[in-house]
């Protein structure tokens, strides 16, 4: 009682000095925080997140070398070979040719693409669009019953006067005389402006594209003839795997490309994370010296001049121990609080901060009950060392001072 009555006053006596102690570990305490959950977002995009990640595995021709694009022959090849090494897959694909159909007032080339499914969509030769008018594709209908429906531009159908439910017509590449009706199904629009070869794609199911011998009458690599396919696997290590797989497989790395579309775009998206992180660690340097700093300030101000003190209370009797107890509560009482309420400001204001200050938007987040651990347990390190400097200054304390003028003059 005595000894925290005694600290109690002192704290007391020197209440700037103390609030100040209980302002700077509040505000470094509240500040590391929020930077550490930005931390803590970030590593958890580098890792939970990123393994997480399905990803599409897409081969294309190296520019700069005569390799030509992959066809069907060489896709089946090396997917008998995944399925041979257990490794698990989805794929889906688009292919394009040229086409010409009849009766259109508005002359020039035009390019049917046979979509696979909805995942395909986002990867199309001139970029994802939105519908303006009608319906989508229909994949599973057109597998089905082979209804033949397309989807054209908004500029297409404004140019050729067409509007949902209209009928174009294409001749059978393998028959001349054969003549397809496809039907509109629906009116789209691209997201970013294109140009006029986009505005005069015609998209369909690949049934449909397949059904009129698009895919066989010329091959991959001939003039307006493109085939992609991706292969969807679960997660970038076996995204790895299969590179290498493929590579022992004899696809050279000289030739070909192996790139993910997706992970590309996960990881662009995540650039601002990774670049909020830099700045979250900026701050917890600076603010950690500048507070460690005007800590040190506090703690040589508290202990400066105070060997009067000492010998006072060691000449009736008082025990160093017990004085040392007294100067390390002192601090103790200076600077847990800020810490309690450091943590607790850090943990409230971490998401808002996180999304306007280092704009991590639906990634900001509250740090988790580890990261709070660990805040509290290097709080408390910096305390403890904070108060066993100021006992120390007690047990540096010399006896001899007691017969010396040293008093005085430290006073």
């Amino acid at each position: 009682m005595f000894v925290l009555k005694n600290a109690w006053f002192t704290i007391r006596r020197h209440a700037a000095r103390s609030l100040v102690m209980v302002l700077t570990c509040l505000v470094v305490t509240a500040l590391a925080t929020t930077a550490a959950t930005v931390l803590q977002a970030d590593t958890k995009a580098r890792t939970t997140d990123y393994e997480s990640q399905q990803v599409d595995a897409v081969i294309s021709p190296r520019k700069g070398t005569k390799a030509s694009p992959l066809g069907w022959n060489e896709y089946s090849k090396y997917a008998q070979r995944l399925q041979m090494d257990g490794m698990q897959y989805k794929a889906y694909f688009h292919e394009t040719a040229n086409i010409d159909p009849e009766g259109l007032p508005q002359s020039g080339s035009y390019s049917l693409v046979g979509v696979s499914d909805k995942a395909a969509e986002p990867t199309l030769p001139h970029g994802p669009f939105v519908l303006d008018q009608g319906k989508g594709l229909d994949y599973a209908s057109q597998n089905v019953s082979g209804t033949q429906t397309v989807l054209i531009s908004k500029q297409m159908a404004r140019a050729n006067k067409l509007k949902v439910g209209d009928t174009l017509t294409i001749k059978d590449p393998r028959q001349e005389d054969q003549q397809v009706k496809l039907t509109v199904s629906g009116i789209y629009h691209y997201r970013k402006a294109a140009g006029q070869a986009a505005d005069r794609a015609i998209y369909t199911a690949y049934p449909t594209f397949a059904m009129l011998g698009l895919d066989t009458a010329s091959k991959p690599g001939d003039p307006g003839h493109e085939l992609l396919v991706a292969f969807v696997l679960d997660s970038p290590s076996t995204y790895h795997k299969f590179i290498k797989e493929l590579r022992k497989d004899g696809l050279k790395a000289s030739q070909y490309d192996i790139d993910s579309p997706s992970l590309k775009d996960y990881q662009r998206r995540m650039e601002p994370v990774h670049q909020a992180a830099d700045q979250a660690r900026t701050t917890i340097i600076l603010v950690c010296l500048l507070g460690g700093l005007i800590l040190l300030g506090c703690l040589f101000l508290m202990l400066r001049g105070r060997a009067n003190e000492i010998g006072m209370a060691v000449t009736i009797g008082v025990h160093k121990a017990r004085l040392g107890w007294q100067f390390a509560l002192e601090t103790l009482l200076s600077t847990l609080p800020g810490l309690a309420l450091g943590l607790a400001l850090g943990t409230a204001i971490s998401r808002p901060l996180g999304r306007s200050l280092f704009r991590l938007g639906s990634l900001a987040s509250m740090p988790h009950a580890g990261l709070i651990w660990k805040m509290i347990l290097i709080g408390l390190a910096v305390c403890l060392v904070l108060a066993l400097s100021a006992a120390a200054r007690v047990a540096a304390f010399r006896t001899a001072q007691l017969y010396t003028n040293d008093l005085e003059d430290e006073a």
